[in-house]
């Protein structure tokens, strides 16, 4: 529960990046520089905008269908570059959380 406490503002929508071994073994480090480079930002950082932040967290729970991230309660598993493009349109739409 750790990963919830923050000593800065994070975004409306933090991303919340399992980067453990099984989401590693099936390519979360594909996914990590897919969303560094769509967001501009780094791991640890937050959008100008103060729409996404971008955070490693360990496992969470859901190998089973990594590689995976976390956005507020939700769980978005078995990512592509393509299925991120898609999360994020939603989001910045305000059609996500």
């Amino acid at each position: 529960f750790y990963s919830m406490y923050e000593t800065k503002p994070v975004g409306r929508h933090k991303i919340c990046v399992c980067t453990n071994v099984s989401c590693m073994i099936r390519g979360s480090d594909r996914i990590v520089e897919h969303l560094e480079k769509r967001l501009g930002i780094k791991m640890g950082e937050t959008t100008e905008d103060g729409k996404f932040t971008l955070k490693e967290v360990e496992c969470l729970g859901a190998c089973g269908g990594a590689p995976m991230f976390q956005i507020g309660k939700q769980y978005y598993e078995n990512l592509t570059p393509e299925l991120v493009d898609s999360i994020l349109e939603n989001l910045e739409a305000g059609d996500g959380e």
